[in-house]
């Protein structure tokens, strides 16, 4: 079994997003001032949405800088539209 390389990673991601989640939370909580509010929202999807991208980003870029092709996890068997059954023709033979 090959190590876990993202582990840290995945442990930095979760806790940044349970972060803007708290900030998304805490916006919605507080009664007491709109400026304040509105900005813990924006600062929370921020944080979220970068977080994220750079975390496909950077599983993307492993991916490619260390050679390793994606895995295919559903194969199709050489069949171009999704591996057997009906592909519209209703089952009919070819005339």
């Amino acid at each position: 079994m090959t190590p876990d390389r993202w582990r840290h990673r995945r442990r930095l991601v979760y806790a940044a997003v349970g972060l803007g989640v708290l900030m998304i939370g805490s916006a919605i909580l507080d009664l007491s001032d709109r400026a304040v509010s509105s900005e813990l929202v924006r600062g929370g999807v921020a944080l979220i949405s970068l977080v994220l991208s750079g975390y496909v980003f950077a599983a993307t870029f492993d991916d490619k800088w260390s050679g390793r092709e994606p895995v295919d996890e559903h194969p199709t068997d050489g069949d171009p539209y999704g591996g057997g059954g009906d592909h519209g023709d209703g089952g009919w033979p070819a005339a």
